[in-house]
């Protein structure tokens, strides 16, 4: 099924509880939670909400926000990037049991040839970032970086050569710690295996055969008047509203997009991999994406402990978490990026829900507080249901 608009008794909803949605993603806005802000519900196809409330930016002349608003997802890139992973999966040229090393040789060091590609991809690699990040400052004046190919980002191509040698924090498959660095790797598989930047690669097997023709790793000059502006004091702003930002084609954070494109590529998920036509993944493939991997695995990730972790192949698994909403099924997969971006698709319930806005709260940075209110109300509107 494709979105599409139609009926609310088409989509199994409620008409009340429909209104009550159209309500709550308005009062966040009314009581100053954010101030801008595009959210989309859909249910077996049938978008019964997608509404644009706020400003483009925080300046007084500011126009009013579009629901085509370009959105920095930060880490809702994840998922996207493991999709271009199972691609080359399915062509047969790339393994998930195989070590990174195969892939990667610089990406040595003790226990390395023990990192496989499903450990990245499950934030179970034994990388932890911080200590990364350390280990990065610590050798900076020591290191050698060799010149960066035409099709590489210059600072993606420092920051993978400064972190290859960098010691793991743990045994593969043994903890998951969430790690940007990994799916930074990720995206130099993609690189070097496809022999196209991951932005092309993602154009041309993911964005442009779903019709997702306002997602971008690298955001062409002439949208970025679309691009939703924060105030210096907003999460994350200091790096968001740096110029250089949305022309990163970061694998774990880079990418940009509007709310209805990114439902596109969840809807694509509860379709078992086709949307538009088109076949993107196998529904095997969407099977193995969408389970979780690391059961028994443990995970204390943004200011919350999981004694059971819950992840896929790029995708969190709800399971019995709530994250992001307390009335998901255990089968829902959803990811969250900083600064206020939260995306689900739910194929018990049929649901694709997306939650994009601008987050100022900096009591808990990272954590989408509000996406929950949001989420619960799509749900709760649900009136037939087998």
């Amino acid at each position: 099924m494709d979105l599409h608009k139609g009926s609310i008794e088409e989509a199994g909803m409620s008409y009340n509880g429909v209104v009550n949605i159209h309500k709550t993603a308005a009062r966040l806005v009314e009581e100053g939670i954010t101030p801008a802000q595009v959210t989309l519900a859909a249910r077996k196809g049938v978008i019964v909400h997608h509404q644009a409330l706020g400003k483009l930016s925080p300046e007084s002349n500011s126009p009013p926000l579009h629901e085509d608003a370009l959105f920095p997802l930060c880490s809702i890139s994840k998922p996207v990037t493991a999709t271009c992973i199972m691609i080359l999966v399915e062509k047969g040229l790339v393994g998930l049991n195989r070590p990174v090393s195969d892939y990667l040789p610089e990406f040595q060091g003790e226990g390395k040839k023990d990192v496989r590609i499903y450990h990245l991809l499950t934030h179970t690699s034994g990388i932890l970032d911080d200590d990364l990040y350390v280990h990065m400052e610590k050798t900076k004046d020591s290191m050698t970086i060799p010149p960066c190919d035409e099709d590489q980002d210059p600072w993606i191509h420092e920051k993978l050569y400064r972190g290859f040698l960098a010691p793991l924090w743990k045994k593969p498959g043994t903890v998951m710690s969430y790690s940007s660095y990994s799916y930074e790797l990720l995206g130099e598989i993609v690189r070097r295996i496809s022999k196209k930047s991951l932005d092309q690669f993602a154009k041309e097997n993911i964005f442009q055969p779903l019709g997702m023709n306002s997602t971008f790793f690298a955001v062409p000059e002439s949208e970025m008047y679309r691009i939703v502006k924060r105030s210096p004091t907003a999460l994350c702003a200091e790096w968001l509203n740096d110029e250089r930002h949305p022309s990163s084609t970061s694998a774990s954070g880079g990418l940009y997009s509007t709310a209805m494109d990114i439902a596109i590529f969840t809807q694509m998920f509860i379709n078992k991999g086709i949307y538009n036509g088109q076949r993107i993944l196998s529904p095997v493939s969407v099977k193995e994406m969408t389970r979780n991997h690391i059961p028994g695995v443990a995970a204390e990730y943004r200011d919350e402990y999981f004694p059971e972790a819950y992840w896929g192949l790029g995708w969190a698994i709800n399971g019995d978490k709530k994250d992001g909403g307390d009335l998901f099924s255990p089968l829902a997969f959803s990811h969250w990026g900083a600064a206020g971006v939260f995306i689900c698709g739910d194929p018990v319930y049929d649901t694709v829900q997306i939650y994009l806005s601008v987050e100022i709260d900096h009591q808990k940075p990272f954590k989408n507080i509000y996406a929950d209110l949001f989420n619960n109300a799509v749900l709760a509107a649900i009136e037939e249901h087998e």
